[in-house]
């Protein structure tokens, strides 16, 4: 909830003010306070609690110096008010000279309402009762026989029985401040959400955040850093150097370079692996984030996601010490099959049944740099076409009869940034054999009954135990899509020549 606070200088003002408040439009998170306050007493240090502050005058000047941290609204008189108080000035009292004592005018306005009200004006600036009256004293000093002003000012005349005509402030003005008061607030609320949302993101967080300027002083901070590094609760870290926190964080050379970097770092008798980012405005490193999370949590984390990847059956199961075979062909698949291992081509996999070209497959995957990402593997000759379609690539609810009502994810989905296994692809119809060439061609799947495309980042390695050259000149494979998986290949000699 925001608290607007507008004061009001005379009671006789305070029906207009209940009237441009009745008429806003009613918002549930904006309170609208109207409190009588008149001048620049000492009791408006008290009213500054409010989140936003509207006031006329010498109230308005108070209240930001008071509160300079506050939004404070004016509620502005207009040249229009005055010169009308200065024609009334003239037409009722016929004055040599007109003193008018308000908080700023410009030189040339003063001018100009001279011309327009036809009388001599000199102006005086005030900013609260003692220079008011001082400007009253020099005025009369100087010839003036009536004062043009606000309250204050009318006031201080009426002590010394002075002509005076005051300055009113139209309905429009109270109206426009607090409208301006009002578009305030919602910005208020808008941040105060997403500083909210931006505190829940930071505390659901398991690491340790930090936030540092480019002189290593703590912006921000979430609670799981305070757990991290064993931090009082109740102290306030901000605007403290990030090495009252953890001496042992090296911020300094990311601000410099604005380059990112990670290390692990000896915390007390612990280790922390931390990573450090620039924060960069104009290319320039202005502060860092810095991310810390204790070793072992995330080898606990690492360890819990294999294990759930295991029981899906998502992990490559077998290494090359699994592959038997001694001979100088095997060796040299094995050698072969390494290299491969090292770049992030499609492998087709040529050998008879029972030869090991599954083996070969998992150990390439396990070799590899996705080797932390799923294993998924398929025997392309297990399924009929309109289940071999589904289990590649998925189908949205309701897409065919008999369909789960939830989807299924396909394969291909599954093994996001890892490895999919195509065991026997010549078995794969030749209907079916466009759709994963697409695949492999555009990076992206469609799910059966869906309309739309999902990126995907797969290495397909394949395996076959027939000639698929043959296929491809009996019309029963197509040569774009052996192109595209055999990018790289491997001939696995049969168990009688190993």
């Amino acid at each position: 909830m925001v608290t607007v606070r507008m004061f009001i200088p005379y009671m006789n003002m305070k029906s207009r003010f209940e009237a441009a408040v009745s008429r806003l439009e009613p918002q549930d998170d904006v309170k609208v306070e109207l409190l009588h306050v008149f001048g620049t007493p000492e009791s408006l240090s008290r009213y500054g609690d409010a989140d936003i502050l509207v006031a006329r005058g010498m109230t308005y000047d108070r209240l930001r110096y008071l509160f300079p941290e506050k939004h404070v609204v004016e509620i502005q008189l207009s040249s229009f008010d005055i010169l009308k108080a200065l024609i009334c000035a003239r037409q009722e009292f016929h004055p040599k000279k007109i003193a008018l004592c308000v908080r700023y005018m410009d030189d040339s306005a003063v001018s100009e309402l001279e011309k327009l009200c036809q009388a001599e004006i000199a102006y005086y600036t005030v900013h609260d009762e003692a220079s008011t009256l001082e400007a009253i004293h020099r005025a009369r000093a100087g010839g003036a026989d009536v004062f043009v002003g606000a309250g204050t000012m009318c006031g201080l005349c009426d002590k010394e029985s002075l002509n005076r005509v005051h300055i009113h402030t139209k309905d429009i003005a109270i109206e426009q401040a607090l409208k301006q008061a009002m578009d305030a607030a919602r910005t208020i609320n808008m941040e105060r959400a997403r500083s909210k949302m931006t505190s829940t993101i930071l505390n659901t967080s398991a690491d340790a955040l930090i936030a540092v300027n480019g002189s290593g002083l703590i912006q921000a901070l979430n609670n799981q850093a305070y757990r991290t590094f064993g931090l009082s609760s109740q102290a306030d870290y901000t605007g403290r150097p990030v090495e009252e926190v953890c001496p042992a964080l090296k911020w300094k050379h990311v601000v410099e370079t604005g380059r990112e970097r990670e290390e692990v770092i000896q915390w007390k008798d612990r280790k922390l692996y931390t990573e450090y980012r620039p924060v960069l405005v104009d290319k320039m490193g202005k502060g860092a984030i810095i991310v810390a999370r204790y070793t072992e949590q995330i080898i606990e984390a690492e360890t819990k996601i294999r294990q759930s990847l295991a029981k899906q059956g998502l992990t490559a199961k077998y290494s090359f010490d699994d592959i038997i075979g001694s001979s100088p062909a095997i060796r040299e698949n094995i050698l072969m099959a390494k290299r491969y291992s090292r770049v992030d081509s499609n492998v087709l996999i040529v050998g008879e049944t029972g030869t090991g070209k599954e083996l070969f497959a998992h150990s390439i995957h396990r070799e590899s740099r996705r080797s932390a990402e799923p294993f998924v593997a398929l025997n392309c000759a297990a399924l009929p076409e309109n289940l071999l379609e589904s289990e590649l690539f998925g189908y949205e609810p309701g897409a065919f009869s008999g369909a789960s009502k939830n989807g299924k994810t396909g394969l291909f989905e599954l093994a996001h940034k890892g490895t999919i296994f195509l065991d026997e692809i010549g078995e794969i119809p030749i209907s079916l054999q466009a759709k994963l060439l697409r695949v492999l061609q555009e990076r992206e799947i469609r799910r059966i009954g869906s309309n739309r495309v999902q990126p995907v980042d797969v290495r397909v390695i394949s395996a076959t135990n027939i000639n698929i050259e043959e296929k491809i000149r009996e019309g029963q494979f197509r040569a774009d899509l052996y192109y595209r998986l055999n990018l790289l290949d491997i001939t696995i000699p049969p168990l009688r020549e190993r």
